[in-house]
Order: structure tokens, then sequence, then C-alpha cells
């Protein structure tokens, strides 16, 4: 037995031929499910793009629509287009919503951001020897591991005096 395609909005298994495989995409079942599979992910504003040039389906409101998801016509009534239309101007009217900020707004954020961080965080990272010679470390400490006495090398705070008589030989060896 060769290969198998499978399509997930079908949930069907098939011969892995190209050709099979276009068909397969271009029918009707499977262009109508993987339509339905997208429409439950689609905001209020794309649906009411979509939906408000087309006229309402009458075979849908009888229950007689196979066309399902790539119907001409809409599948929605009147009352629910226009809730959508009210729930949009509210989203658009309410004083949350704002104006997509520059480019400009955002870099001067984030530079105020990390310079108030930047002043908060410098005594974690800044370390003096006995020399009165100062250095930035590029990482921060948590204050709550100040608190234990036991902890291993890779999570303690460093200090100057930690590398006063360290011993390196080579890497890996003690």
């Amino acid at each position: 037995m060769g290969k198998r395609y499978y399509c997930d909005y079908c949930d069907k298994s098939m011969v892995a031929a190209p050709t099979i495989i276009r068909t397969h995409i271009k029918g009707v079942v499977h262009q109508k499910l993987v339509s339905a599979h997208y429409q439950q992910f689609k905001d209020p504003e794309t649906i009411l793009k979509e939906e408000g040039s087309k006229k309402p389906c009458s075979r849908f409101f009888s229950g007689d629509c196979h066309f399902g998801a790539i119907c001409r016509y809409s599948h929605y009534t009147p009352d629910q287009i226009n809730a959508m239309r009210n729930y949009v101007a509210a989203k658009y009217n309410s004083p949350n919503h704002l104006s997509q900020p520059s480019f400009e707004d955002l870099y001067q954020r984030l530079q105020s951001e990390k310079s108030i961080k930047t002043g908060l965080d410098e005594q974690d990272t800044v370390i003096y020897d006995e020399c009165g010679v100062t250095h930035v470390l590029p990482w921060t400490y948590s204050p709550v591991f100040d608190n234990y006495n036991c902890l291993p090398p890779s999570i303690r705070r460093l200090k100057s005096g930690d590398f006063v008589n360290a011993c390196f030989m080579q890497w890996g060896l003690n």
C-alpha cells in the first residue's frame, strides 16, 4: 500500500497522488468544509464586509441550501446583520478603542520603559570590588534568592571576592 494523504477538513484519507489530491481540493464538499472551518474565526467587521452586499438566501431560511459557507447569498438574517453593525459601531465608539499608535510613539514608550527598568535593576546588576572598580553584569538577580544560604553556583549572587582565588585550569575539569 502506497502513501496516503489525509484531509483534516473532510476527515478523509486518499492515495497521495497529485492528481487525486488536486481533484479533492477543487471539490465542492472540500471547499464548503474549509470555508465553514474558517468562518468561525472571522471577526464581525470581516463578516459585515462580505455579507453586506449579498442578498438573503431564500433556500437557507427554508432549510434547503446545500452550499453552506460557499453560498453566494447571505445566510444571516437582517436582525443578525444589524446586531453585528451595532456591535462594530459600539466597539469603534468606545473610549477604549484608540487608533493605531505610530512607530515614534511605540519607540518613545519602549525607551521610557527601558530607562525606568534600568534604574530599578541597576542595584542588582552592578558590583564593586575592593579597588572601587564597577562591574555591570548583563543580567539581573532576583532578591528572593538572597534569603537562602546553600544555593548552587548557577543561581547564587556573584561577588567580586568569589574570583580572587579562583583557579581555572581547563574547561570542564576541576
